[in-house]
Parts: C-alpha cells; structure tokens; sequence
C-alpha cells in the first residue's frame, strides 16, 4: 500500500450522494475536492453501509473503501477486514423475523440476496431506484453465502425494538434515519473500529484521520478520527457528535469543508 500523511473517510448517503436533493452520484465540485485531496497526500476512502456492488458508480474515485458499516475494507485492492455472519445465526434470525412482516435482505460485497417470497419486492425496489436486478439473487439456504450485513425492513415499529433488546449481546442494529429499516452487523462492527484499523494498517495517527457524515451509523466513525465534520443536513447524534459542520451535498459542503481544513 501507498504511505499516506492522512485518510479523510466519506459516508456516502447524505454525504456524497444526497436522496433529498436528488443527487444519485459524486457532484463536479466534490469529485475536485477529492482529487486534489488525494493530489496533496491524503488517502480518500468511502465509508458506507453499502456494498461494494452499490457504490460501483464511484467507488473508482477513491483509494480504498470500508463497507457494511465495517465489516469489509480495503485500501488500494488490498483486503484489510472481512467479517461475516455464520449461517446458523443468519437462520435463526430469518426463522424468528420472517414470520413478523419483514423483508431481510443479505448482503455480500457483490451480491445481496433476498428471501423467494420477496422477489416482487426486489423487482419493485430495482425499478423505482433504476437498479440492476442482477445485483440481487435469490437466498439458497444450503450455500455458505458469506454475508456481511444484514438489513431489516419492517412495519410494525416494536420489530426494531425488539430485535435490539434480543440481539443486544450479538449484533450491532443501525436505524436509517427516516425509513423504517435498519442494518445489522456482528456486535462490535461498526464503521469506527474499522477506521481505527484501517489508519493503524496504514500507519496514520487519529490526529491525521477526518471523517464526513450525516446519519447514526456515522457517529463511532466520527468519534475516532481527529475532526469529525457533520454534513448541512445530519442527524441529532451527529450533531452532539462532530467537531464542526459543513454545508449539504447540494451546496458543495465537502468542498468548503476540506478548503476551510486546508487540506486542499
């Protein structure tokens, strides 16, 4: 891997992309900001819930990526973290939250796969968000599939409750910050200890480690770099977390913010 004198970490939801103000990819004016970042030494790495697979329109832009809300990294094709769900707890999930009007979908860092009875679901999901289908496929129980994240869709409110009073010693539960469903990773795995891995294998200290994001699933990220910038439009931990706060993605706010940090 390269030296780097620094890693400033992206989220990508509400961060790099925005669904409110309609933004589907990385703008003009930030994809500036991140090459002349990258031009100045500093690593540019993705940190995001998704896979890899769903951020292929950019992740080519930067250095590395950590994905899963932390359960897979890599820095310049190099893996650095991958951690999965075994399959007898995946089942036990599915046998225990199938039943309460939920729709689970796992995730690989190529492929997610979704339950048979959900198949409508998915084809409708692809088509409203203009997906490729063939990014999803349909769960095989009998194949090791190497999942490393889950997500929860629900109705009933007391579903993610629930889930987090069960699980509470087992998994990581991350609530999206309008919609009802959330993300599920081993107890442990958040985005901010796959941080604090990522900058000791590549050699940098926290005071060299910015971080950018928006929602809840940002905030241990947040607390384990140096500076912590919350994005124009964040959540309420986001703001009792980050160190100080920038415009939306709309108004170019990771622009301004890496400008005022003079790290471009």
């Amino acid at each position: 891997m390269k030296k780097y004198k620094g890693a400033v970490f992206f989220d990508y939801d509400g961060t790099l992309v925005d669904e409110v103000d309609h933004i589907k990819t990385v703008t003009p004016k930030t994809l500036e900001a991140i090459r002349r970042l990258q031009d100045n030494g500093y690593a540019a790495l993705l940190c995001s819930g998704r896979t890899k697979r769903f951020l292929e329109a950019d992740i080519e832009h930067f250095d590395g990526a950590v994905t899963c809300n932390g359960s897979y990294a890599e820095v310049d094709g190099e893996v650095l973290r991958d951690i999965y769900i075994e399959e007898d707890l995946l089942h036990e999930v599915i046998d225990k939250y199938f039943i309460r009007d939920t729709i689970i979908q796992m995730d690989t860092q190529d492929v997610t796969y979704y339950l048979h009875n959900d198949e409508e679901f998915f084809k409708y999901f692809c088509r409203l968000f203009s997906l490729p289908m063939g990014w999803y496929a349909p769960w095989k129980y009998w194949e090791k599939q190497h999942i490393s994240k889950l997500t929860m869709n629900y109705k009933a409110p007391d579903v993610f409750e629930d889930f987090k009073k069960e699980y509470a010693d087992t998994f990581e539960c991350a609530k999206h910050v309008r919609e009802n469903f959330f993300d599920i990773t081993l107890k442990g795995v958040t985005k901010g200890d796959a941080v604090v891995q990522v900058a000791d294998d590549l050699g940098i200290s926290k005071e060299n480690l910015y971080a950018f994001g928006d929602s809840d699933n940002d905030v241990e990220m947040l607390k384990n770099v140096g500076t912590g910038i919350g994005m124009g439009r964040c959540s309420d931990a986001v703001k009792e977390t980050a160190d100080m706060f920038t415009q939306t993605t709309k108004e170019n706010g990771i622009y301004h913010a890496l400008r005022e940090l003079e790290l471009i």
